[in-house]
């Protein structure tokens, strides 16, 4: 079956390309460029209408949406989370588990391993990244800390039983045993990700020798410039700096971090390296007003605010995740931070699915892939979104 969309523009990994169409079958896409149209039948004609037409977000960091989260625990609140990131343009997706009891965590991998979405219109699942529970309490952020903990590799291995596709794992490496979880995440072909962490410029160096490529939301939760009395330190930012091979993740809503601190990361790392991410709570994409009261889970135990277009703990000390979906992200890179649309989609696609290690079926438009596909305005307002091909939004 042969899908035809014309009338776009391309976005390519180093380039936009005018006047263009692409050619679907059976999912993945077969043809693309901007001579005439291929011969041969149909089953669709799509006219995009000037529209860009952009491999499909990879969100590599969620919590939650819509009201839901993925801890909650149940299929249909699985299900409202993706359906909400669909609609921001999320076609792949890693739902991510914040620290958790051992048991919570054996509850909701058994959950995910029996799930089955195939042909559903929502994001495709491609694994699960742990935020915890191995992170420090000595820094500030919205965890609940009393289930942070140094490394066991009995939990770790009973959770991999239950869900071999853990592709992402945020730890603290100055914890005891950080340095060799990283090695042992390295070994497994699991992304190890330092967050949660005061880890000092040293340590961070030690830790990208010990497997350790990545860091979680960059400035947010980790270590960075500060004084030890009369001398002036580093941490995990500055050395992510400095390690050329170290990618980042950036909670790109605009609020978490100003456009000049997006600006200072994009002309330090490059979009090879930056990994735009949601960070989504439970509030992700609902479109609550400013100054809404409500709850981070569904126990309602902890108390958040909306303000500004974010959530804030209730002592609003720190932010509490985002609320954004992809496309905000990329749009506050392109029209708030000034950055290339190319680069920002890149940010958004082939980066984030280069790091978990999926790039070879999906994250740009290539002969061959997965056609996983979004078309949007210049305004990166989402008005189709495909996957695999089937036309769901």
């Amino acid at each position: 079956m042969r899908t035809l969309i014309k009338n776009v523009r391309l976005i390519m990994p180093d380039r936009v390309m005018g006047d263009a169409r692409l050619v679907i079958r059976d999912g993945l896409i077969d043809d693309f460029g901007t001579e005439a149209y291929p011969n041969g039948e149909f089953h669709e004609v799509i006219d995009g209408k000037g529209a860009y037409l952009s491999p499909g977000f990879v969100d590599t960091h969620v919590h939650g949406g819509n009201g839901t989260s993925f801890h909650d625990g149940s299929e249909e609140a699985i299900r409202n989370v993706l359906s909400v990131h669909l609609k921001g343009g999320t076609t792949s997706i890693l739902p991510t588990l914040t620290s958790l009891t051992h048991e919570q965590y054996l509850n909701i991998l058994s959950l995910f391993a029996d799930l089955d979405f195939r042909g559903e219109a929502v994001p495709d699942i491609e694994g699960i990244h742990m935020e915890g529970p191995y992170c420090s309490g000595s820094v500030l952020g919205a965890q609940d800390v009393k289930t942070y903990r140094t490394v066991d590799y009995r939990e770790v291995d009973a959770y991999l039983e239950i869900y071999p596709k853990i592709r992402k794992w945020t730890a603290a490496c100055e914890l005891e045993g950080g340095m060799g979880f990283g090695r042992f995440l390295e070994r497994k072909g699991i992304v190890a990700s330092i967050g949660h962490s005061n880890a000092t410029l040293q340590e961070t160096f030690e830790a990208y020798n010990n497997g350790y490529r990545h860091v979680t939301h960059l400035y947010s939760s980790c270590s960075s410039y500060h004084r030890e009395g009369a001398y002036r330190k580093a941490g995990i930012v500055e050395a992510a700096f400095l390690i050329d091979g170290m990618d980042v993740e950036v909670i790109g809503d605009g609020v978490h971090l100003p456009k000049e601190f997006l600006q200072l990361i994009y002309k330090i790392k490059g979009p090879e390296h930056i990994c735009l991410v949601t960070d989504a709570t439970r509030w992700g994409g609902a479109k609550l007003p400013d100054g809404t009261k409500t709850f981070a889970d569904a126990a309602e135990s902890r108390v958040i605010y909306i303000e500004n277009g974010v959530a804030l703990v209730e002592d609003k000390s720190c932010f509490a995740g985002s609320i954004a979906t992809a496309d905000r992200l990329v749009r506050t890179a392109t029209k708030i931070a000034g950055i290339p649309l190319v680069d920002s989609v890149r940010m958004a696609t082939l980066t984030p699915a280069r790091i978990i290690g999926i790039d070879r079926y999906v994250g740009s438009i290539a002969r061959g892939k997965r056609a996983n596909l979004l078309l949007f305005n210049d305004d990166i307002d989402i008005e189709g979104v495909f996957i695999q091909g089937k036309r769901v939004l």
